[in-house]
C-alpha cells in the first residue's frame, strides 16, 4: 500500500455547510461535488487533458501542476556570516556547548499531568508551590534559561504570562513587516515510575553517548525550545538587528490542557490584533519521509479536531437478585457496540491536505501504480476517481486521515456485586476529520443514543438540554468535553510557503545531504494530534507544524526517548538562516 502520512483549487464547504448536521454536510457535498465535477470535467478537459492526463515523473515546475516543486532558496546573500553554518554543523566546541545546554535543560523535570492545577489557582507563586510543588521546577527552568542565554535575556523583552508561560520579543526596526512567531513548550509528559528501570539512562539524567542525547522531553520538545534560544543568542553575538519583529513563545502545559498557549494568545492578540503575524512555526512532523522512492518534506498545515463524548446513564437501583433484563451497564455496553459498529464516513475533498499530498506523490513518483496515479490526479474533479482513492485510503488505518475516528477509552459503572448499578458512564474520544465539525460528530453519537433511549424507554439530556424527558427507567446524560473544531488550513504555493519550503530544501539538499542529486519535495501534511497552535488561529492563517532535522526523535513519550544530536544542530542551522531570509522578505 502506498505509504501516506497524511488543498488545492476547487470546492470548499462554506461556513454554513460546516455548521450543519453531519448527514446534511455529506449529502449536500456529494450532490454539489457530482454536479460541479461533471461540469468542470467537460469544460476543463481540453485544457488539462484529463482523459489522457500527463503522469510524467519529472519534477514539475509547471504552473498548471497540482504539486509544483518550490524553488530551492540559497540563503548565502542574506547572511551576516557565511561561515556560521559550517561552525554550527561541524565545529566540535560548538557541538559540545550545545550538548551541555540541552542536557542541562533535560535535567530539570518539568513534568505536567492532566490534573495539574492552573497557575492562576493561587495569587502568589509561594501559595501555588504549596498547592502544587511541581510548579517549582518551572521556576528553576526559567532561571536556567536566564543564566544560559544572557544576551537573549539582556536584549529581548521577556514576559511571563500566567506565572510560567514565556514570551520573548525581539523588536524589529520596520513595523510594516508582520512579526514571525516561533514556538515550543517547556513541559514534558511524566515518566511512569514502573518504567524507570527500563531506561538505558535515567530519564532526567541528560546522558549523551556521542550520537544520541537521552531524556524525557529531549525531542518533545525541549530540543526545539533550546535550539530557538541558541539560534537567537548566536544572532545577537553577530550583532544581527532584525527588521521584522521576532517572537518566541513557550507554553507550560501543551501536554495537557494548553492553558499556557491560551494565555499567550490573549496577550499577543490584544497587542497585535487578528491576522497580524507573518507566520507561526511550531513543533510537529519531523525530518523527511521517503515515499515511493521520493524524499518528501511534510510540514503539517492543518490539524484534525478533537472531542470527548461523555455519556452517562442513570437507572433505578435495587438488589441484584431481582434484576431487570438489562442493567445500566448492559444498556451502555449495547450503545458502545452500536457506536463502534457505525464508523464515520470517509470524505476526501479539496480542503483536505491529504489530497494535495497524494497529488505530490502521484506527480513525482516513478513507482505508483498507473491507474492509482491517474485516479489521484483526477480526484479533485472526477467523482469516480475520487471514490477510487477513498476506497484505496480506507483499506487500513490510513482511513483516519480522511475520516473522524472514535475510540472508547474509559468506562465506569457499578459499586457492589449484589447491588444494581445506578450509574454507568463511557468516554469516547474523537479526532475530527477536516470536513466534519464538533456538532456533526456529536450528532452521530446522539443518534445512537436516541435509538436505545426509545427502545428502553429512557430519557435524554444533551448538553444540559432536555431531548427526551427522563422516565421511571432513567435517562442518558450526554455532554461534550474538550471540543475543538478542525484547524483552519494553511494555504500552500504562496510566497510564505515557497520561502519556507525553499529554505527546507536548502537544508537537506545542500547542508545535510550535499551528495544527493534528488530534490526534497515540500508537500502538505495533516496532523491527527493537536499542538499549542490550536490557541493561535486568530493570529495568522500561516501556521506550520514542523521540526527541521534529518533524523526524527525516537521513543517520544516512551522509554528511552532520545535525539540524534546531528538533527539538533541542523535545527539550529535552519533557523539561523531562515530568520535572516524572512527578515528581508516584504
Amino acid at each position: 500500500m502506498l505509504p501516506i502520512h497524511e488543498k488545492i483549487h476547487g470546492f470548499e464547504l462554506n461556513d454554513e455547510e460546516r455548521k450543519s448536521s453531519r448527514k446534511h454536510v455529506f449529502h449536500k457535498f456529494i450532490g454539489v461535488f457530482l454536479t460541479a465535477s461533471i461540469l468542470l470535467y467537460v469544460v476543463l478537459s481540453n485544457k488539462y487533458s484529463i482523459k489522457n492526463i500527463n503522469v510524467s515523473t519529472s519534477f514539475s515546475t509547471n504552473p498548471d501542476s497540482l504539486c509544483p516543486l518550490v524553488e530551492k532558496l540559497d540563503p548565502s546573500e542574506f547572511l551576516l556570516n557565511n561561515s556560521t553554518l559550517n561552525k554550527i554543523l561541524n565545529d566540535s566546541e560548538f557541538r559540545d556547548n550545545s550538548v551541555t545546554k540541552l542536557a542541562n535543560a533535560i535535567r530539570i523535570p518539568t513534568e505536567i499531568y492532566d490534573d495539574t492545577c492552573n497557575p492562576n489557582s493561587a495569587e502568589s507563586k509561594q501559595d501555588l508551590y504549596r498547592l502544587e510543588p511541581l510548579w517549582e521546577k518551572f521556576e528553576r527552568f526559567h532561571e536556567y534559561l536566564s543564566k544560559t542565554f544572557p544576551l537573549v535575556h539582556k536584549h529581548l523583552k521577556v514576559e511571563t504570562v500566567n506565572k510560567f508561560a514565556l514570551i520573548y520579543t525581539w523588536e524589529g526596526s520596520n513595523s510594516s513587516k508582520k512579526p514571525l512567531m516561533l514556538t515550543a513548550h517547556m513541559d514534558v509528559v511524566p515518566v511512569q515510575k514502573e518504567t524507570v528501570n527500563q531506561w538505558t539512562h535515567a530519564p532526567f539524567a541528560g546522558v549523551f553517548d556521542g550520537e544520541f542525547l537521552y531524556g524525557r522531553g529531549v525531542s518533545d520538545c525541549k530540543n526545539l525550545l533550546i535550539g530557538l534560544l541558541e539560534t537567537t543568542e548566536l544572532l545577537l553575538k553577530e550583532d544581527f538587528t532584525p527588521e521584522r519583529t521576532i517572537i518566541l513563545a513557550f507554553g507550560y502545559d501543551e501536554e495537557s490542557s494548553g492553558t499556557g498557549a491560551q494565555e499567550i494568545s490573549k496577550v499577543l492578540t490584544e497587542r497585535y490584533g487578528p491576522d497580524s503575524l507573518y507566520a507561526i512555526i511550531d513543533e510537529g512532523n519531523e525530518a523527511f519521509e521517503k515515499i515511493e522512492g521520493i524524499n518528501f518534506i511534510l510540514p503539517a498545515v492543518g490539524e484534525k479536531g478533537h472531542l470527548n463524548s461523555i455519556i452517562e446513564l442513570y437507572t433505578p437501583g435495587g438488589h441484584s437478585s431481582v434484576p431487570p433484563d438489562h442493567t445500566s451497564i448492559g444498556i451502555l455496553a449495547r450503545l458502545i457496540t452500536n457506536i463502534e459498529d457505525a464508523q464515520y464516513e470517509s470524505l476526501l475533498t479539496n480542503i483536505n491536505p491529504v489530497l494535495n499530498q497524494l497529488q505530490c506523490v502521484a506527480e513525482h513518483s516513478k513507482s505508483v501504480d498507473t491507474t492509482l496515479k491517474r485516479d489521484i490526479l483526477q480526484a479533485h474533479l472526477n467523482p469516480i476517481s475520487n471514490k477510487a482513492v477513498i476506497d484505496y485510503i480506507s483499506k487500513e488505518s490510513t482511513r483516519y486521515l480522511i475520516a473522524t475516528s472514535q475510540a472508547v477509552d474509559i468506562i465506569q459503572g457499578g459499586a457492589k456485586s449484589n447491588a444494581l448499578p445506578e450509574f454507568a458512564s463511557v468516554l469516547v474520544n474523537h479526532r475530527i476529520a477536516i470536513e466534519e465539525t464538533v456538532s456533526s460528530t456529536a450528532e452521530k453519537v446522539l443518534d445512537e443514543i436516541k435509538v436505545l433511549a426509545e427502545k428502553y424507554d429512557i430519557g435524554i439530556l444533551y448538553e444540559g438540554e432536555v431531548v427526551v424527558y427522563p422516565t421511571a427507567n432513567g435517562y442518558f446524560n450526554y455532554t461534550l468535553n474538550e471540543p475543538l473544531e478542525p484547524a483552519p488550513i494553511t494555504p500552500i504555493n504562496d510566497k510564505i510557503w515557497q520561502t519556507f519550503g525553499g529554505a527546507l530544501r536548502y537544508l537537506y539538499e545542500d547542508l545535510v545531504f550535499p551528495e544527493t542529486k534528488e530534490p526534497f519535495i515540500p508537500a502538505p501534511y495533516i496532523s491527527i494530534g493537536n499542538t499549542d497552535t490550536k490557541s493561535y488561529w486568530e493570529l495568522t492563517n500561516h501556521i506550520y507544524r514542523y521540526s527541521p532535522g534529518s533524523v526524527p526523535g525516537e521513543n517520544i513519550h516512551s522509554v528511552d526517548e532520545k535525539l540524534s544530536f546531528d538533527s539538533h544542530l541542523e535545527l539550529i542551522a535552519f533557523y539561523y538562516y531562515y530568520i535572516q531570509v524572512v527578515d528581508k522578505e516584504e
